[in-house]
């Protein structure tokens, strides 16, 4: 089987606009999670969110690809930037690295690979349309008592009015597609090997990486890009999140201390937004260029709940035996992973859940961490963003800590604080989408022989 390395890390989140950013934020405790400004939220009853800093899509993208900007939903431009930095970080001289280079590679240590052996998988959510161009269609569409009506929506009764869709630019639609974020990455980047999208929420990212790796074992490629990203901070994702009865509504007068996983205060969870990419490469592969590895991928696994929506087994039964099958595929024992970053949905009966799941998975359970406190619940990018993190702090053997998780749920050992150096060798990613999805990466530490 061919070994499947970390070779770049990329990341766009509430504590910065790269992965470097993003983990030196994580590691110093600092907070993302605000006062939303994006648009007005006071109505709501949460008005807080871990939103994104400031950037230009344009800035992230080769000269010739820049008018595509305009059909990009603000999940696709979190994707692209975060694409954009993992890829730098790896040093791939791909096409979007060379036309901005002047089409030569920036210096004789980045590597021009085979566009034919690199793939993407990127994970995504539901894309919210912007309102602003849909409200004008909606009026256009609406009967006399305000009610939408499809015929007008795709034909006006009167030949002198326009309909619906006709107030929507005809490439609308694709700014919406979830299959948007991969499609513009291997475009920008000209990968031109297998492909896909995972819509699972939360777990998204972790099911993208491992077909992406599983295609790599297989030979079928020699690197991919893989992750998830998503924007929840906007009026539709705040409305849906607050319907489903998610949210915190008790911290909006004090912001940092809106999202608390596994505390025994937690009142619910703050929507956010950002992207993860990681640049995932055959060992072999990888030694020939002189790659930087961060880590290896050494287990993969997943299952679902078969539960409702938002519900929790009682005893954590799939977050145990996703874990279980992780650990079984890496070859490691429980008492071998160094540190646990479970789902931490940052809900209390979910919370509750992975308390239990735990507790049965481990005899003695190892530190626990997870950003989830600083940044919020970001959707597809939430795992994305943990395997960022993960192999970061394999490569850099630092323990970063869990930000207001001061009285730990169930004596979880919750980390309050940063450790530098700390012996870490196995770390066991888990992931649960609210739908029920479990996702399990265990990422360990990169030793030639294994």
């Amino acid at each position: 089987m061919r070994r499947v390395v970390i070779t770049g890390t990329g990341a766009v989140s509430p504590l910065g606009l790269t992965a470097e950013a993003s983990f030196d934020g994580f590691k110093s405790a600092r907070c993302g999670v605000d006062t939303i400004r994006s648009f007005d939220a006071s109505s709501f009853p949460c008005s807080v969110a871990g939103s994104v800093p400031a950037f230009k899509t344009t800035e992230f993208v080769p000269k010739s690809y820049r008018k595509s900007a305009k059909i990009m939903a603000r999940d696709i431009e979190l994707a692209v930037v975060a694409a954009d930095n993992a890829v730098r970080d790896a040093r791939l001289a791909t096409r979007g690295i060379l036309e901005a280079s002047g089409g030569q590679p920036p210096d004789d240590t980045w590597h021009v690979p085979d566009p034919s052996r690199v793939g993407c998988n990127i994970g995504a959510g539901l894309i919210c349309a912007d309102l602003n161009e849909l409200t004008e269609a909606m009026v256009r569409a609406a009967n006399s008592d305000n009610t939408l009506s499809l015929a007008k929506w795709g034909k006006s009764d009167n030949p002198e009015e326009s309909s619906g869709m006709d107030a929507l630019a005809p490439l609308w639609l694709l700014k919406y597609l979830p299959n948007m974020l991969s499609c513009h990455v291997s475009i920008i980047h000209d990968t031109r090997g297998p492909s896909n999208t995972i819509t699972c929420q939360q777990a998204s990212a972790g099911l993208a990486l491992s077909e992406a790796c599983r295609t790599i074992e297989r030979g079928q490629a020699d690197i991919a890009l893989v992750g998830g990203g998503e924007s929840l901070v906007h009026p539709m994702g705040l409305m849906r999140w607050t319907l489903l009865n998610l949210l915190n509504r008790k911290s909006n007068g004090d912001p940092s201390k809106a999202c608390r996983p596994y505390d025994k205060n937690c009142e619910g969870t703050v929507v956010s937004e950002g992207a993860g990419v990681l640049v995932i490469e055959e060992l072999e592969h990888a030694r020939r260029r002189g790659a930087h590895i961060y880590a290896e991928i050494k287990g993969l696994a997943s299952c679902a709940s078969g539960l409702p929506l938002g519900k929790a087994d009682p005893f954590g039964e799939p977050l145990k035996q996703v874990a279980l099958r992780a650990m079984a595929d890496a070859r490691v024992l429980p008492e071998d992973i160094s540190l646990l970053m479970p789902p931490a949905n940052a809900l209390p009966h979910l919370d509750l859940s992975d308390a239990m799941g735990i507790h049965a998975l481990f005899h003695c359970v190892p530190a626990i961490t997870t950003p989830r406190g600083a940044i919020g619940d970001p959707g597809a990018a939430s795992q994305a963003l943990d395997l960022v993190f993960a192999a970061q702090m394999l490569d850099r053997q630092v323990l970063c800590p869990t930000l207001n998780s001061d009285q730990p749920l169930d004596s979880l050992p919750v980390v309050g604080h940063a450790a530098d150096p700390y012996d870490l060798d196995n770390i066991l990613i888990l992931a649960r989408a609210l739908a029920g999805q479990h996702s399990a990466i265990l990422l360990g530490r990169y030793r030639e022989a294994r």
